[in-house]
């Protein structure tokens, strides 16, 4: 199961471009490049051993078949994300299908620089993207070059092989069977032991393996999942903390208290108290969307506003 799906705003081969306001967006992979933009709120990249904190207007380089995962740390977090194939010039640069950014993302976007020109341009795609005016398609692939060709002019880049492309993408596909299953099974008690029968690899491949690709074990990633499925029901419904804490495979509130308080600085309660959440009856954990795709229209309206207030 898919945390969110990518919604076509356009039929452009190889690009896509969308708006989402996201809480959680569990490890994944893809064969795009992708570009986000944080548009409003703070997130939490994770991508293999490392992890790093972005706000407001960075600007962030995810490259193919690398593990990532989101998480919102504030309420309402909006990201831009532009999924480009590296295909889209192969006539005049086939190289790029081998190319991977050393660095995941820009320094200084406020700067007169070429990063300042990477996210205006990000801007200027993404809202003819959705404008999908006559001819836009030029306008589109004319700024993604551009894009592309600042990066690989200013950004630090290699390339890899084609055994190392091989390698990931079994990596990659591996990754998405066992982030899965634990999707799918959150609410169950979960041993990775489970998970190891069902790869046909050891316990102790397997722990390495998530260790390596997600930066935390699997008991970690576990009980993230865990949460984030668990805020949504506190934030979005009235239902009861203890029964929310079983549904979403906690054996103890206090569980779901703690790491609520760790990661978000207020128990589920606080939260309540702060927010006077409405009841929402009928909702359950495997219903819980911790991503919305934001509509076309909307799109327009929001990048037509943080275009406007930047001039």
């Amino acid at each position: 199961m898919r945390e969110y799906e990518i919604v076509e705003h356009a039929s452009l081969e190889d690009l896509n471009v969308f708006l989402v306001e996201m809480t959680y967006r569990c490890s994944h992979v893809h064969k795009e490049f992708e570009l986000l933009v944080v548009l409003a709120g703070t997130i939490v990249i994770l991508y293999g051993q490392r992890q790093r904190e972005f706000h407001k207007t960075d600007v962030i380089i995810i490259n193919p078949r690398q593990p990532h995962e989101i998480h919102a740390l504030t309420e309402n977090a909006i990201i831009l994300s532009v999924q480009a194939a590296a295909s889209f010039c192969r006539k005049i640069y086939p190289e790029l299908c081998n190319v991977e950014f050393d660095k995941n993302y820009l320094e200084d976007i406020h700067s007169s620089g070429w990063e300042k020109s990477v996210y205006d341009r990000l801007f200027e795609l993404a809202l003819n993207y959705f404008e999908s005016r006559e001819q836009y398609g030029f306008f589109c692939l004319s700024c993604l070059y551009e894009i592309f060709g600042l990066l690989l002019k200013h950004h630090p880049w290699h390339c890899i092989s084609e055994q190392e492309k091989s390698k990931r993408y079994c990596k990659g596909k591996r990754l998405e069977r066992i982030t899965d299953y634990i999707d799918c099974h959150y609410t169950e008690k979960l041993l990775l032991e489970e998970v190891a029968l069902r790869e046909g690899i050891s316990v102790s491949y397997a722990s390495h393996f998530l260790k390596d690709n997600l930066g935390i074990s699997f008991q970690e990633y576990l009980t993230l999942l865990r949460f984030e499925k668990a805020r949504r029901l506190v934030e979005q419904t009235g239902r009861n903390i203890t029964e929310i804490s079983l549904e979403c495979g906690f054996s103890d509130c206090r569980y779901l208290n703690g790491i609520y308080q760790k990661q978000l600085g207020y128990t589920p309660m606080e939260y309540r108290r702060a927010h006077d959440t409405p009841v929402q009856k009928g909702s359950t954990g495997r219903q819980v969307n911790t991503q919305r795709i934001i509509s076309k229209s909307d799109s327009i309206q929001l990048l037509q506003l943080i275009m406007k207030r930047r001039d």
